[in-house]
């Protein structure tokens, strides 16, 4: 008896020590690693504020694979806009970069706004091919349409030493601002939170353990935006341990959001993200979150393996790089002196009346870079235009034209601002929009008859409406009466043939707008 009272007091005393222990459970360590809007950044390039040599992600491959070595099972996820906008992206179709994020093991990519730039066929294309989980929750198809990506899905259950993490993928609403139906097709974008709505029971029935949310959307703390959306989800969601963004082009360490961390990688892997959840497994909950930035600059060197993977794509564009496409006698400068009429608007009005045949063209400067007399290359022309927009030409009236001046005149002191070739007028900026614009003349000065119907030219984003900033320019291009024609002639295409054909190119700036900025 009384060893069995000893033996019962050894055990009291074991389970008093053991307590502690138990009650505070196992502390498993979850690593993200996360990357955004890439752009066919495989190689290092030059930030906006003009720092040469960063980023590329041959170099974010070796940081990669240094946090491997400290967390073997880390997560590695991107959250899009992943192949446009570099030569290499776009003579290798996208596929450079789909092969990089498969031969590096992702987790996850989402889909970006940018990856419908070339088309539907394209995209179904690259994404059937691609060797990764592709992720986009909001992207469906009209009722009873066959789905041209039956790979992408909303989530993907992954595993980190015995905890079960759901990686939830959400693309921006806006999309078919930016995006002609001709590049959507079938493809529908629907609503975020009135996707997660849906989503999110479905992911919390399979019992996950951790949920993170990747976005290709970004955080903007004054408010959301319609392609913006993180306010809001925060709010509505807040059981994600951790929200990943991108889009926006910001590098944003960590914020919280309605008491969710957030955190975006940047551009061009300029910058490597890094997000670390501790997840209790007695009190069944993350109970530490930290996340940070890593700089990619000229201290990293080139992943070997993967250098030599991509190796003959990056030669082949190299090459091609190279290749000089004629020459500008002056400097062809981005900014200007007169509203929206830079060197290099100019140049690419000039470029696609040529192309297009148009008596009018409206368009903006699409980076801040310019052209240097001498010989113009291949890289030139990519730096000055790094989209694949496409000409559109309406047949419109000059009071058609006029109210789309007017919607331009909004944005008079920003980037987006568009100039214009083959007409002039007077802009009165002091007055309130809808009577700023006045004199509407062609450039030769003769009045517009208001029966003509003229034929005007702009590229597919601004059709679609810019992201919403043209919402008349997209009124106005779906009524038949337009009679919009999409040429098919994409910008830089344009810009390339009329600098070979006119080559040494000058260019002048005329004063096709007069800005008044009080009453005379």
């Amino acid at each position: 008896m009384r060893q069995k009272a000893i033996q019962f007091a050894c055990l009291a005393a074991w389970l008093i020590l053991l307590g502690p222990l138990t009650l505070s459970g196992r502390q498993v360590p979850i690593t993200i690693v996360h990357t955004t809007d890439l752009h066919g950044h495989i190689l290092p390039t030059r930030d906006y504020d003009g720092r040469e040599d960063v980023g590329g992600f041959l170099r974010c491959a070796t940081v990669i694979e240094q946090l491997r070595e400290e967390a073997p099972d880390l997560l590695l996820v991107d959250c899009g806009d992943l192949y446009q906008g570099t030569l290499v992206g776009y003579l290798t179709r996208g596929r450079i970069m789909t092969d990089a994020l498969a031969w590096m093991d992702y987790d996850a990519w989402v889909l970006g706004n940018h990856e419908f730039d070339w088309g539907m066929d394209e995209l179904a294309a690259l994404v059937d091919e691609a060797a990764i989980p592709v992720l986009g929750a909001n992207i469906g198809v009209r009722p009873g349409a066959t789905n041209p990506l039956p790979k992408v899905k909303p989530f993907v259950l992954r595993e980190v030493d015995g905890v079960r993490v759901a990686l939830v993928g959400l693309t921006t609403d806006a999309i078919p601002t930016w995006s002609r139906p001709h590049l959507l097709g079938d493809v529908v974008i629907s609503d975020s939170v009135e996707t997660l709505r849906t989503i999110v029971p479905r992911v919390r029935a399979l019992e996950p353990d951790v949920m993170v949310l990747l976005l290709h959307q970004g955080y903007r703390p004054f408010g959301d935006s319609p392609a913006n959306q993180v306010n809001r989800i925060a709010r509505q969601f807040p059981e994600f341990d951790l929200i990943v963004g991108g889009h926006s082009h910001q590098p944003i360490e960590r914020v919280q959001v309605n008491g969710i961390l957030y955190t975006q990688a940047g551009y061009h892997g300029i910058w490597l993200g890094k997000a670390r959840l501790v997840y209790d497994t007695v009190a069944r909950r993350v109970v530490d979150r930290d996340a940070r930035l890593i700089p990619v600059d000229d201290t990293i060197e080139f992943h070997e393996g993967l250098h030599e993977a991509l190796r003959e794509d990056l030669d082949r564009a190299a090459q091609a790089d190279a290749v000089e496409i004629g020459a500008v006698k002056q400097p062809v400068e981005p900014r200007s002196r007169v509203a929206g009429q830079s060197g290099v608007q100019t140049l690419i009005c000039r470029a696609l009346a040529d192309a297009a045949q148009a008596e009018v063209v409206l368009h903006g400067a699409l980076s801040g870079e310019g052209l240097e007399p001498g010989a113009v290359k291949e890289r030139d022309l990519w730096r000055i235009v790094p989209y694949e927009n496409t000409i559109g030409v309406l047949q419109i009236t000059a009071s058609e034209l006029r109210e789309i001046l007017e919607e331009n005149s909004e944005l008079l002191s920003g980037s987006q601002f568009m100039g214009v070739y083959g007409i002039r007028y007077d802009l009165h900026a002091y007055e309130e929009v809808g009577r700023r614009v006045r004199n509407l003349r062609m450039a030769d000065g003769t009045p517009i008859h208001p029966r003509k119907r003229l034929r005007v030219a702009m590229n597919s984003y601004v059709l679609a409406s810019g992201g919403g900033r043209f919402p008349a320019v997209r009124r106005i291009a779906d009524d038949p009466l337009a009679r919009l024609e999409m040429t098919g002639i994409d910008t830089r295409g344009a810009v390339r043939n009329y600098i070979r054909r006119h080559s040494p190119v000058a260019i002048e700036v005329e004063d096709a707008v007069r800005l008044i900025r009080s009453p005379e």
